[in-house]
């Protein structure tokens, strides 16, 4: 098949959050099974230097106004990067606000990156199979296809939408429905999430756990209705692990390599980054953390119960991430209080992420909501024993200790005192250290490959299909 698709990250090119890594990794597992793949993406102000010197012009109404922009196509580990360039609405410094506010006009440039997406399909006259979009940022191309593109060759053509995070939503003033074209002005807002979800063939999201949670509020972010509408068309497809660049034996950050029959690397790796931070050697367990600074991390729970478990424990922390500013000041606050046992590194770099991946005794991830969730994914393969709430795709990759099988330390309440608690547990499975060392093992030989998901797919894009040709 030729499945294209239409997403606003991709890992190696832009990158933001988890929604690059899993466009990636689905692309590259799509290929290996012998499909055609072909991602469109905004041309940011860093994909500048990969402009080919031959290009697609294209021409579209929008907003009662022609816009051009020119298509370049260039190629990455075999697949075919379509990039959308637009001055006034890419050429800046970052994909999706600055820094601070998301840009006023986001809804006329994704709009039109959706529509000029289709527009360059329509021209390039190439045989596509589906159209998989991602996230908001893909949302009115659903739409467009089924009423503006219904009559063009690309009207047999099937929309799967697939959900990364659903609350980021794009919701928007009203007068945006008229100036998009995308359903008669009325008096409420546009929502870019819901018009995928009602014009899309196929619907999934990124694990089966979230998925339900989805079907109810408040998870559903006031759209729980709309999920239960579509919910023979909605699927949970878990993301997958890149092994490839995610693999502790080849990995050519850290100071050692190890595997799962040799684990000796580990304890290079911990006692490395405990001199480059200055942090004393230690026998205590080394918990690290790395994420986006969001309530949805479970920022606001974790740092007091962190603060209350330093308090009485040895352990130390590492804990690497840039976000919302009271929760930087937070742990700077938490790392002055414990110079000796905490370090909070403000920013982010992706040798340090998996550096820290491969130090730690375990990796923080009380996350209020994860979507799938793939950093405890790493952490499994590295044998650093996640620290989870059970929620969405977290309860559907980590088996809480105790019980058979256990790979991790779980909690459910988001509060104080359940993390707290967890950090105990946590704390009380070092000190049994065959348990712990079995704990981590199950661990490091799950294998969450994108092969399984990408098969899941296929079958969802075949679906899709069929229920298109019927």
């Amino acid at each position: 098949m030729h499945i294209v698709f239409i997403c606003s990250e991709y890992e190696g090119l832009i990158k933001t959050g988890g929604l690059a890594d899993a466009c990636r990794g689905l692309a590259q597992a799509l290929l290996a099974q012998g499909h055609q793949v072909t991602v469109i993406l905004p041309c940011y102000q860093p994909l500048y230097a990969l402009r080919s010197g031959v290009f697609s012009s294209v021409y579209t109404d929008l907003a009662g106004r022609q816009f051009g922009c020119a298509v370049h196509e260039v190629e990455q580990g075999g697949v075919n990067i379509a990039l959308v360039e637009h001055d006034d609405f890419f050429k800046r410094e970052r994909p999706y606000d600055d820094g601070e506010h998301g840009y006023t006009d986001n809804p006329l440039r994704f709009a039109f990156f959706c529509k000029a997406a289709l527009q360059w399909l329509l021209q390039s006259d190439k045989p596509v199979d589906v159209i998989h979009g991602h996230d908001w940022q893909s949302a009115a191309a659903a739409y467009y296809l089924k009423q503006h593109f219904n009559q063009s060759a690309l009207a047999a053509v099937p929309f799967v939408f697939s959900i990364h995070n659903g609350a980021y939503q794009e919701r928007c003033a009203a007068h945006w429905r008229s100036e998009l074209a995308i359903e008669p002005a009325r008096s409420d807002e546009l929502n870019f999430l819901a018009t995928a979800l009602s014009y899309a063939d196929k619907i999934n999201t990124v694990s089966q756990g979230y998925r339900d949670e989805l079907m109810q509020e408040p998870m559903a972010s006031g759209l729980s209705a709309l999920y239960q509408q579509r919910a023979a068309d909605f699927a949970g497809i878990l993301n997958g692990c890149d092994y490839q660049l995610w693999d502790p034996s080849s990995d050519t950050h850290l100071a050692a390599n190890y595997s799962a029959s040799k684990l000796s690397g580990k304890r290079v790796c911990q006692q490395t980054i405990r001199e480059e931070l200055g942090l004393g050697a230690s026998k205590a367990p080394l918990f690290v953390g790395v994420s986006r600074l969001t309530g949805q991390k479970g920022y606001d729970y974790l740092v007091p119960a962190l603060s209350r478990f330093l308090a009485h424990s040895a352990a130390q922390v590492i804990i690497m991430g840039t976000g919302e500013q009271r929760y930087v000041t937070a742990l700077q606050q938490l790392a002055q209080q414990y110079p000796q046992q905490c370090r909070f590194v403000e920013g982010f770099s992706d040798a340090m992420a998996h550096q820290l991946e491969a130090a730690g005794d375990f990796f923080l991830m009380p996350s209020l909501f994860e979507p799938c969730g793939l950093n405890q994914l790493y952490s499994l393969r590295y044998g650093t024993v996640p620290l989870v709430r059970l929620t969405g795709g977290l309860k559907d990759t980590v088996k809480p200790w105790p019980g058979r099988g256990a790979t991790g330390i779980g909690f459910t309440e988001p509060d104080i005192a359940a993390t707290l608690a967890a950090l105990n547990q946590a704390e009380l499975l070092y000190s049994k250290a065959d348990s712990y060392r079995r704990v981590q093992q199950n661990g490091m030989v799950q294998n969450f490959s994108w092969q399984a998901a990408a098969s899941q797919y296929l079958a969802l894009y075949q679906q899709a299909l069929w229920q298109n040709a019927h």
